[in-house]
């Protein structure tokens, strides 16, 4: 029987523990990084979908002042429905109740005015309402020889998602 010397063994066991070690050391690297490639891609896509969100809002915002400011007498009842579609809530009723009364006075004064936005900014958002602030240019004409140079407004809308889409439930104007 041969004797084997201790120091032929230590080396033979050595390799596999060296070989276990790397493995155990790529395999904790290859999860930190899958986890931090996780964690950013998460982050990313929470960023585009806020992003998109902003843009829904203001979007909103922009095309519902356009939809305030701008009225035609010949055509008043479509006008009035474009305020009401775009929005919800108090606002939307009281709009609603005063809309005929609107209509007539525009009839008879032969009004007709066109709003355009200069700039729009969220102001506050909290969830899936926000508080909009919005540059309007608006020019209006009457039948009793309104001018119709273009007079500048600030107005402040709520917006609200309502059946998966942004409305205005509050606005009024900033001094």
């Amino acid at each position: 029987m041969t004797e084997e010397s201790p120091v032929e063994d230590t080396a033979a066991d050595a390799r596999p523990r060296t070989v276990t070690a790397g493995v155990v050391v790529l395999s904790a690297l290859t999860l930190a990084f899958l986890a931090v490639s996780g964690y950013f891609g998460y982050t990313h896509r929470q960023a585009e979908q806020e992003a998109q969100q902003r843009s829904e809002i203001l979007e909103a915002a922009r095309q519902g002042v356009v939809n305030l400011t701008t009225m035609d007498f010949e055509q008043a009842d479509e006008d009035v429905q474009k305020v009401l579609d775009g929005s919800a809530g108090d606002f939307r009723d009281e709009f609603e109740a005063r809309s005929e009364d609107l209509v007539a006075v525009m009839q008879e004064a032969k009004v007709k005015s066109v709003g355009e936005v200069q700039q729009a900014a969220i102001e506050t958002q909290n969830g899936d309402s926000a508080d909009v602030l919005v540059a309007v240019a608006q020019k209006v004409s009457n039948a009793g020889g309104a001018a119709e140079e273009p007079r500048g407004q600030r107005m402040r809308v709520t917006m609200q998602l309502d059946d998966g889409s942004y409305k205005i439930v509050k606005a009024g104007f900033v001094q």
